[in-house]
């Protein structure tokens, strides 16, 4: 959105303040006058990137500016882009917001006229620059007292102090869950996202490099790794490493740059100590790509020794001491990373495209064990944006994270995916086996923490499910996903007011993450609010573009709170699908929970158990009322749960 007004400097930071709205001539005037400075003399993309953008703002158009456009009319990419693989804009415009802040520190900073970008837009802000002389200047807190002491402009304070919690609640809560007094953790470390100094179309491999630290570092006992999401949000940002390690709760920072051309890749890697900005190690690598797993096990043993044997429990076999790798076809290394890059996209769609690339590289190179364990988690991830169940998928899984470990004895990961085959099968003591042997060998691994903690819940086991899920967390402070999946062990429990804090402090992270909108939803419903509730459902349902399990919760809701002509059309729908397209069987059990039919509810959910499904009987509150039912307990025991 475009705003136009006044602003306060104070220090480094600009505060705006509703003022007179800037014309198109004061705009091109400062636009002129940037573009003719030394900061942007020479580079000629993102001049002409600012020069476009500005000019669609001020025709009207900055509603369009999105990535693909931007791309074909900014950068003079054809039809064919493809944003998700060639990361040009979100290159540029890195690089672009980095200049202007350069601009304005140095040649523009008594600039009256201010043209800015913030992070997550493409469409530039305008307003204005009001220096006020060092003798009337105040701290902010006074000011804005000041300003609500005279009663003036109180709706803009009103909008600043939300954004404000907003902030708060982003980097503060989550990253502050050990606790305010809480001593970082000597044996931690976060790997900051490599820098990519190659072509913008290999972004995905400096990007695939870091997770793969990340992931190798997490098979280290006794060392505390960050996930991914966490250290991601700070990809192309320029914080002091200290402040990094206090946000993370790190003791240490691994950071580099990777150029990969002509079938050779220089990666350069550093270990900073966050408490005081010192090196602890660096190194540079110029190798062959067939060589990359080797250049990252050797960058994970010198981690692992520059930290010292007080860092790591020196009685744990690592991975890093009981495997060597061997060389790996440079295609299906790239091939395996263009895979992971669309896994962790997680949608339908990109797991998909994310199975091609892993396919690609089993042929290019089938004694590729990463490749496969790639694979067995993408079937591992489908039941949940389709209508295969995990136990449709359980052979396949099974085959491709069975030759993983043919090929690696020691990838935790694989053990993980087998986990999930052998639960969806109902074989319970294989499953518990092998998601602790899979967190024995990757004990930083936030997704298998995660996964265990469903796991856990799935058998009853609700305390220790909380305690996976809050690890996951620990571990991925800024996953959504991860802090989800805390808020709902906490339903689990039926402590509904703090699941719904939870649930807040994750959409606080993201308004409009749709599983979380869900979920509170649910909370407020077995509250009793339903009111609150149904509105949180109708709107997580609108974020999740008609997602059935949305839907089926929404007929859940209303039937519970009394409006069973609306949760019976909805059942209505589900039933006549279910003619011609398979529909989980659970979603229809659980609108019938909600209408009170048990005979309905225990008919659809024996269904659901015959199909392949299988449904969180022991955790779920909603089928508390079918519980002393004889039937039901005949469903327990059909899944074999203790």
């Amino acid at each position: 959105m475009h705003g136009s007004g006044e602003s306060k400097q104070k220090g480094d930071g600009v505060a705006l303040v509703p003022g007179p709205p800037l014309d198109s001539e004061m705009i091109r005037d400062q636009l002129g006058k940037m573009l003719s400075s030394r900061t942007f003399q020479s580079p000629e993309r993102q001049r002409k990137f600012l020069t476009y953008v500005v000019d669609e703002a001020l025709a009207g158009r900055a509603h369009l500016l999105k990535e693909y456009s931007l791309g074909i009319e900014a950068f003079g990419k054809d039809e064919s882009f493809d944003p998700r693989m060639d990361t040009i804009v979100r290159v540029e415009a890195r690089k672009l917001r980095a200049r202007i802040a350069k601009y304005y520190e140095e040649e523009g900073k008594e600039d009256p006229v201010r043209i800015e970008f913030i992070k997550g837009s493409y469409a530039p802000l305008f307003h204005k620059a009001l220096s006020l002389p060092h003798a009337v200047e105040m701290p902010p807190e006074q000011s804005v007292s000041a300003d609500i002491r005279a009663g003036t402009h109180w709706k803009w304070i009103a909008a600043i102090v939300v954004a404000i919690l907003v902030v708060v609640s982003v980097y503060f809560f989550p990253f502050k869950r050990p606790g305010a007094n809480t001593p970082i953790n000597a044996a931690s470390i976060a790997v900051l996202p490599f820098v990519n100094l190659g072509e913008e179309s290999n972004e995905f491999f400096s990007d695939g490099l870091t997770g793969e630290l990340i992931d190798s570092l997490g098979r280290v006992p006794g060392l505390n790794v960050v996930g991914r999401t966490s250290v991601f949000q700070f990809k192309g940002t320029t914080l002091d490493l200290r402040e990094i390690g206090r946000k993370l709760n790190v003791r240490t920072v691994l950071e580099g740059s990777v150029r990969q051309a002509d079938g050779r890749v220089r990666i350069t890697a550093e270990l900073d100590d966050t408490s005081n900005g010192y090196r602890l190690w660096s190194q540079s690598y110029d190798r062959e790509l067939k060589d990359i797993l080797a250049i990252q096990r050797e960058i994970s043993a010198a981690i692992t020794n520059s930290l010292g044997g007080a860092f790591v429990d020196p009685g744990s076999p690592t991975r890093l001491t009981t495997f060597t790798p061997g060389a790996v076809n440079a295609e299906a290394y790239q091939d395996y990373l263009k895979g992971r890059y669309f896994w962790n996209r997680s949608t339908g769609g990109n797991v998909n495209t994310a199975i091609q690339y892993f396919e690609q590289a089993i042929a290019k190179d089938p004694n590729y064990a990463l490749a496969y364990v790639g694979l067995a988690a993408c079937y591992v991830a489908l039941p949940r944006h389709g209508t295969a169940t995990t136990r449709d998928l359980a052979p396949k899984i099974r085959a491709a994270a069975t030759k993983a470990l043919e090929l690696d004895g020691t990838l935790g990961e694989a053990h993980l995916d087998l986990g999930q085959a052998f639960a969806s099968e109902f074989n319970w003591q294989a499953a518990y086996s092998e998601f602790n042997r899979g967190l024995e060998l990757s004990p930083g691994s936030a997704v298998g923490h995660r996964w265990y903690s469903t796991f856990l819940a799935r058998l009853g086991r609700l305390e220790e499910s909380q305690a996976e899920a809050r690890k996951a967390l620990e571990l991925d402070p800024v996953s959504l996903i991860a802090a989800d999946t805390l808020g709902q062990a906490v339903f689990r429990l039926r402590r509904y007011d703090e699941a719904i804090g939870q649930f807040e402090r994750t959409l606080a992270m993201d308004p409009d993450y749709g599983l979380a909108r869900l979920d509170l939803g649910l909370v407020y419903v077995q509250k009793g609010m339903y009111s609150r509730g149904l509105s949180e459902i109708q709107m997580a349902r609108q974020l999740l573009g008609n997602d059935l399990r949305a839907t089926a919760q929404l007929g859940y809701a209303y039937a519970i709170s009394g409006q069973e002509a609306a949760a019976r059309k909805l059942l209505n729908d589900f039933l006549d699908q279910s003619k011609h397209e398979h529909i989980r069987s659970v979603f229809v059990a659980d609108i019938y929970v909600g209408l009170g039919d048990k005979d309905a509810a225990l008919r659809w959910l024996q269904k659901s158990i015959d199909e392949g499904d299988s449904p969180p009987l022991k955790e779920d509150p909603i089928y508390d009322p079918l519980r002393a039912d004889p039937r039901f307990s005949k469903l327990v025991a059909q899944m074999k749960l203790p």
